[in-house]
């Protein structure tokens, strides 16, 4: 075992500074045992809080109420729900009525629009018509004092001498007393052309004295009359060729 080092060994004693009576009496105090028997001070709250109102105790009459405010809510959100759909419904139909009717107005025109040079066609057909059955009855004067005269010929063997324009005369004048056409008056047209025709030209056909019937031989655009001294097919070609055949003296009898 080794023994302890020598101071004069080379080591230095240490040495600690002295320290003061009051110095000493300030860093220990004398401990005293505390009196558990007093009472305790109250310790301050962080906040003070005020005490919650007691809760409203529900009662039959409390519970029926909230009941019918629940009902009152419901039928006015019902009511208010049918009041839209009523409303979106009569919106939709006055739109689709309001929209029907711009639609037929708007066929409508457009119908007449696409009638009308077939009218306008029908209505010139009507006018040439009427100064035609007038060309007609001066024609047929004409041809009339010439099978007179060429009859008159081949029984005396020789051209009458007399004032052809006095015969022409009296032979327009008999023409006008029983014209060639007399009587009920009948207008022959196609079924499909027969409405048409009779909107816009019946009135005019009817102060004429014509009667518009509606005949299935018939093609669309051609028309026939019909009298008590006969027919007359007034379609356009028939109708112009027959006159070219009257207006030529030069055609044999």
């Amino acid at each position: 075992m080794s023994n302890p080092p020598n101071p004069k060994d080379g080591f230095r004693k240490a040495v600690f500074p002295k320290a003061t009576i009051e110095e000493t009496n300030q860093q220990w105090q004398r401990w005293e045992m505390r009196d558990f028997s007093a009472p305790r001070k109250p310790k301050m709250p962080a906040f003070k809080m005020e005490p919650l109102p007691p809760a409203a105790e529900s009662t039959p009459a409390t519970i029926a109420q909230a009941e019918l405010e629940q009902l009152r809510e419901n039928a006015q959100m019902q009511g208010y729900q049918h009041g839209l759909q009523q409303g979106e419904k009569q919106g939709y139909d006055a739109g689709f009525q309001q929209g029907l009717n711009e639609g037929r107005s708007q066929g409508l025109q457009q119908a007449q629009t696409e009638q009308q040079p077939v009218l306008d066609h029908w209505r010139q057909l009507a006018q040439e018509f009427q100064h035609s059955l007038q060309a007609m009855d001066n024609v047929i004067a004409a041809r009339l004092m010439q099978m007179a005269l060429t009859a008159a010929k081949q029984i005396i063997g020789q051209s009458p001498v007399c004032d052809a324009s006095a015969v022409l005369q009296q032979i327009q004048h008999l023409i006008n007393q029983e014209p060639l056409f007399s009587g009920n008056l009948q207008l022959r047209v196609n079924p499909q052309d027969l409405p048409i025709i009779q909107q816009q030209l019946g009135v005019q056909l009817e102060q004429q004295g014509w009667r518009l019937l509606a005949d299935t031989q018939l093609h669309r655009g051609g028309c026939k009359i019909s009298a008590e001294g006969g027919e007359l097919d007034a379609s356009i070609a028939t109708r112009w060729q027959e006159l070219c055949k009257l207006a030529a003296p030069e055609l044999p009898l």
